[in-house]
């Protein structure tokens, strides 16, 4: 599994910090989170230690021990952030004493993530388990973070506030429950996503949605639920079980007549633009939408929403004219084959009908077909430049045994002809057969003679037959 570790002052995957940059990034910390949260939801404890703190804010040994234990956060948010954290007491005191009224809706949280620029946010481990661990907006607000990281959380659910973060580079969810419907398509308007970490979540396949992120460099997967699984049952399985109708009841509470303003909201969703950064949404439609994404499910191939349901899967095959009234979409599963240096990743999209389902599903199946031909071609082409090399390494092989041979054998007649005067001349000797003669000078042998070469060498001169490993020096 890939190394998710990370120092304060850079990432490992390459090229998230520069060295121009590393001293301008400000970050964020969970501990910092937690002290804010306990301030915002206990005004007198929080303008107890306000006190405490202003009276030895120019105090640098400020004695740690005064500090319950149940105030940990605070401990280490002096140890660690202590400048930085007194200033913002200072001003929210004299605010106070000013007696200026903060916005109704702006907490703690709010004014200091609003007092700083922070481009690093690690809020990991910041809910216990069965904690309510909604996560407050004000996080998907801060426009110049570039780095955000929620493990170990517990999150069942990412808000669609996170398309605010138009800077965002790395997104951390690693060591959580979230589901494929639980990462909402919003994500897709941080269009400078590089890096999304999703292990050891309950995911069945990588949202469809991903495959339109042309940024993405890395997107870890590994330990999730059934993930193995599921793979090998969808890849392997007929493809018209590839489309899988959603079924249920819907919720009467809906069928009454809307406000202008959920159609409107929902004309929009369906419609998939970046209504955080469309000048023609008003602002008030922009938190109102962000309130109700979840409430839909969006087409991943037509400009449609529809309501969510709670529903179960029923096979494509047996969808009768009944169920046919309780279908509120498709579940599609398609595998790109390869994907950041993957092979074999599924993916899972939505669809509100039958004809978008196989829209999506039958392109994706050629797409897939196509690509596992394209590497078989690849391996085919592969394997016949190996064996060709063998060849030309045996045949280059074989010819300079046999020269090595042919001169030994000149040389060992030569030498006979010189000791021993009643044997022939060199001329009368007895000469090397023509094929071994061709050979040596550097004509390819022959099929039908190649056997009687390799004899020739071996019985005649009493050699050892070549072989296709000996050094060519």
């Amino acid at each position: 599994m890939e190394n998710e570790s990370r120092n304060s002052k850079g990432s490992q995957f390459t090229g998230f910090h520069s060295s121009s940059s590393a001293s301008l990034t400000q970050d964020f910390h969970g501990y910092e989170f937690l002290l804010l949260r306990k301030f915002q939801s206990d005004p007198a404890l929080c303008s107890k230690w306000g006190e405490k703190l202003l009276k030895k804010i120019d105090d640098d040994a400020y004695d740690f021990g005064e500090i319950p234990y149940c105030l940990w956060f605070l401990a280490v948010t002096l140890d660690r952030k202590k400048q930085r954290f007194l200033n913002f007491v200072r001003d929210q005191f004299k605010q106070a004493r000013a007696n200026k009224i903060p916005h109704s809706r702006e907490t703690l949280l709010a004014s200091y993530l609003n007092g700083h620029l922070f481009t690093e946010l690690h809020l990991d481990g910041i809910f216990k388990y069965g904690d309510d661990n909604t996560l407050p907006l004000e996080l998907f607000k801060c426009p110049s973070v570039r780095w955000l990281s929620l493990k170990y959380n517990y999150l069942d659910k990412i808000p669609a506030d996170i398309g605010r973060m138009a800077n965002l580079e790395c997104l951390s969810l690693t060591n959580n429950k979230l589901q494929n419907k639980s990462i909402p398509y919003t994500l897709t308007f941080c269009y400078r996503l590089k890096n999304l970490l999703l292990d050891n979540n309950l995911l069945d396949a990588l949202p469809g949605y991903l495959l339109k992120m042309p940024n993405l460099e890395t997107v870890h997967r590994h330990g999730n639920h059934n993930y193995f699984k599921s793979t090998f049952m969808w890849y392997h399985t007929d493809v018209n079980e590839r489309i899988l109708a959603v079924s249920g009841t819907n919720d009467p509470s809906y069928r009454e007549p809307e406000r202008l303003q959920f159609w409107a909201a929902k004309a929009v969703i369906g419609s998939k633009i970046d209504f955080y950064t469309d000048p023609s949404v008003a602002p008030v439609l922009k938190d109102y939408i962000a309130d109700i994404y979840t409430l839909f499910n969006v087409c991943g191939y037509c400009n449609r929403a529809k309501l969510t349901m709670q529903s179960g899967i029923v096979p494509n095959r047996t969808v009768s004219s009944f169920l046919i009234s309780l279908i509120s979409g498709f579940k599609v599963i398609t595998f790109k084959n390869p994907y950041l240096g993957n092979t074999c990743v599924p993916f899972q999209h939505w669809a509100c009908s039958l004809s978008c389902a196989m829209a999506i599903e039958i392109p994706a199946r050629e797409e897939q077909i196509a690509a596992a031909r394209e590497l078989d071609k690849q391996y085919d082409s592969y394997i016949r430049d190996c064996q060709r090399q063998c060849r030309v390494s045996y045949t280059s092989c074989q010819r300079l045994s046999i020269r090595r041979r042919s001169r030994r054998w000149q040389a060992s007649t030569s030498s006979v002809g010189q000791a021993s005067p009643s044997l022939p001349d060199v001329e009368d000797a007895e000469q090397p057969p023509l094929e071994l003669v061709a050979v040596a000078q550097g004509a390819p042998p022959s099929p039908s003679s190649a056997s009687s070469i390799s004899q020739l060498s071996t019985s005649c001169l009493g050699l050892p037959r070549p072989s296709c490993h000996c050094s060519v020096s």
